[in-house]
């Protein structure tokens, strides 16, 4: 039976960035949703149940989540591959670390 090999988790519509051709109309002033930490890490149990292999964490720009690096740890344990697709206009230097993890793509 075939699945879904990849999710794609808009994580936030904040950007550091205001491109009139955004097709998620991000922005500086965007926020990250109405999703918790608890809700991302129920659809990360959810997708990796249900055979999702990778998942790639979207924007706006996902760096300027809070809770990337927990986000990003929870789907590695969880066995999934992890895509994360920035413009990196500016990446503060504690997430370095989160994004050269083994399983990580930047």
């Amino acid at each position: 039976m075939p699945h879904t090999e990849m999710l794609w988790l808009e994580i936030t519509g904040r950007c550091q960035l205001a491109c009139s051709h955004c097709y998620a109309e991000s922005g500086p002033t965007a926020g990250h949703g109405t999703m918790t930490v608890d809700d991302w890490h129920k659809v990360i149990d959810d997708a990796a149940g249900l055979g999702v292999r990778q998942v790639a964490m979207i924007g706006g720009e996902p760096t300027l989540h809070p809770a990337l690096p927990d986000l990003v740890g929870y789907a590695l344990a969880a066995g999934l591959t992890v895509e994360i697709f920035s413009n990196l206009v500016r990446v503060p230097a504690e997430l370095w670390p989160t994004l050269m993890r083994l399983g990580v793509r930047l």
